[in-house]
């Protein structure tokens, strides 16, 4: 399971308030160029607590030509606050898209680029015309307008809104969040608005009547920013919403409510787990499951009316039977990180049915005690995360597949993707992130690519996605590089000692430090923003696989030595002896 902080504030995002966007600076740009640039010194800002994260949001802020003090930011989001343009308008365009005149076709076109997002939601009758010229030029349309949208810069402009509190912040964003194009700037928009809720005592107007706006992503939003905001004389109004005609307002406050530990929202989440698609219910999985635990319902997300409905009867039954007993309390930092470490192992044991080279995926609980265990015959899994649902997520490297399988082994969900996966994982919006040497891809629940990068050869050696967007990796040169994964923008750029193994992690901490473990030099180490090692290296043999932990510990795992470890520093604070050659160790 995720950790708290993870967990909660991942639980409150749209699914869906549009599609991904572009950041429109140096779109195509080549990752293998080098940029030696260093970022601009940050002056002090003395009101502001100056953690990592916000002075990587205001860098951002001003490489992007603003100074960041409020004003300015605001100013950003009224530019691009347009007037909403007549649907009848919109859809008269699309039609035009497929006009036999090639200079009416063309004139629609850039009516439809002049109206920038706010003509997104009228293109959707577009995408399944059954002329395929008008079907090709909405497609275009799409992708033009969100390489406007600047989802990086929009979601650090709204969080640097968030520390400084502008005045008139809530009205500004309110005003832009309908024509926010991606959802996590939707997602950020809404948090800042939590953020600016309150001014001098006052409930902001704006948010209140927001409550029975027409738009439902208003309606959304301002609920979940009274949640945020804890304003109590608001909460009977806030939970009137989850009786919402929109699922996606009822989702929304139901994840809010979440971090209140209001069990109203528990049988409105059940009930939505026949209403919604399988890809957008982990974060209501998730939940139910951390509240049920033991007593959880063995069914799983049904891709069906009539296994929906049996996935939320079972959940309905479950709940009918606890509520009373409910332990909303189950959903905080005490009760998430559990101590268990999973292991991927290759088994090159002959055994008495000359069984060889199957791989062993297993869990130990915190007296090393196997938990549960199954082996991959053939494939060979190279990666694993315990996801929602007790089941496993695996990088079947030569089986050319991810597979999500029971812990019993059995598969429940598997994609084809055209390569030798060597790492996976599964994303805070349920999408599942996927590595091969030559290419990175981001899926969603049905299977369909959200974006992919093809390197120019096949040198990718360690990949992650992180929580801010970005996408970070090592070549086999040793090159480390974090960028933007649909433009290709290059945001940071540094030298590191090669990786010689493509079986294992790396982390990348929040505070941008990169931790590594170099197998042929029988070291790990820590790199800060600009490449220079922190802290004392650590000598271990073999080392292919490691993660920073919770408690500011390492948990590394030693391929050759067929061991897990967990430092303190440079001092052994725990081990477990596998039998096994380790490919990854993790923990939860």
């Amino acid at each position: 399971m995720l950790r708290t902080k993870l967990f909660l504030a991942s639980l409150v995002f749209t699914a869906f308030c549009g599609s991904y966007a572009l950041s429109q600076n140096q779109a195509g740009k080549d990752p293998k160029v080098k940029t030696d640039d260093k970022p601009p010194k940050l002056p002090d800002i003395k009101f502001i607590d100056q953690h990592e994260s916000f002075k990587d949001d205001l860098r951002t802020v001003r490489e992007n030509g603003m100074k960041g003090d409020g004003p300015d930011l605001l100013e950003y989001f009224r530019k691009r606050t347009l007037k909403a343009p007549d649907p009848k308008e919109i859809s008269d365009l699309v039609k035009k898209l497929g006009d036999e005149e090639f200079a009416v076709r063309e004139k629609a076109f850039s009516a439809l680029i002049g109206l920038g997002a706010a003509a997104v939601p009228g293109l959707k009758e577009g995408e399944n015309d059954p002329d395929l010229e008008v079907r090709k030029r909405v497609a275009d349309l799409k992708a033009r307008i969100d390489t406007k949208s600047e989802p990086i810069l929009q979601a650090a402009v709204a969080r640097v809104i968030a520390k400084i509190k502008p005045e008139g912040a809530a009205d500004v964003l309110m005003a832009f969040l309908p024509l926010a194009t991606d959802p996590m700037v939707v997602d950020e928009i809404s948090k800042t608005l939590g953020a600016v809720a309150v001014r001098n005592g006052t409930v902001e107007a704006v948010l209140t009547k927001a409550l029975s706006d027409a738009n439902p992503v208003k309606r959304g939003a301002a609920g979940e920013a009274l949640i945020r905001a804890s304003v109590k004389d608001e909460l009977a109004n806030v939970k009137k919403l989850l009786a919402d005609e929109v699922i996606a307002v009822r989702y929304r406050i139901c994840l809010a409510l979440l971090e209140l530990q209001d069990k109203d929202a528990i049988p409105v989440m059940i009930d939505l787990l026949a209403k919604m698609a399988p890809g957008d219910l982990w974060p209501i999985e998730e939940a139910l499951h951390r509240l049920a635990g033991d007593k959880a319902p063995v069914v799983s997300l049904g891709n069906d009316d009539v296994a929906k409905k049996a996935c939320r009867d079972a959940w309905a039954k479950w709940y009918e039977t606890n509520a009373k007993s409910l332990d909303m309390a189950k959903l905080t930092a005490d009760n998430v990180y559990l101590g268990y470490t999973l292991i991927v192992q290759q088994n090159n044991r002959i055994g008495a049915g000359g069984a060889v080279n199957q791989t062993e995926i297993y869990e130990l609980d915190k007296d090393k005690k196997v938990r549960w265990k199954f082996a991959v015959p053939a494939g060979q899994p190279v990666d694993a995360q315990v996801i929602t649902g007790n089941r496993v997520l695996l990088a079947e490297y030569l089986s050319n597949r991810v597979t999500e399988r029971d812990q019993q082994g059995n598969i429940k969900w598997e994609f084809a993707c055209g390569g030798n996966p060597f790492a996976v994982q599964r994303l805070a919006n349920g999408n599942t992130f996927i590595a091969t040497q030559g290419r990175l891809l981001e899926i969603d629940r049905n299977k369909q690519e959200v974006w992919s990068y093809q390197r120019p050869s096949p040198d990718l050696m360690r990949a992650r996605k992180l929580p801010t967007g970005e996408v970070a990796f090592v070549t086999n040169v040793g090159t480390y590089i974090r960028m933007e994964p649909r433009t290709q923008k290059i945001n940071q750029q540094f030298q590191v000692t090669p990786v010689q193994i493509l079986y294992g992690t790396m982390d990348v901490l929040p505070n941008g430090n990169v931790l590594l473990g170099h197998y042929n030099q029988q070291q790990v180490k820590e790199y800060d923003k600009e490449g220079k090692q922190v802290g004392n290296i650590l000598n271990l043999n073999w080392p292919n696989s490691v993660v920073r932990l919770p408690n500011g510990n390492n948990l590394i795992s030693s391929y050759n030595q067929r061991q897990v470890y967990e430092y303190s520093g440079n001092n052994q604070v725990w081990n477990f002896v596998a039998d096994g050659l380790i490919f990854v160790a993790r923990r939860r």
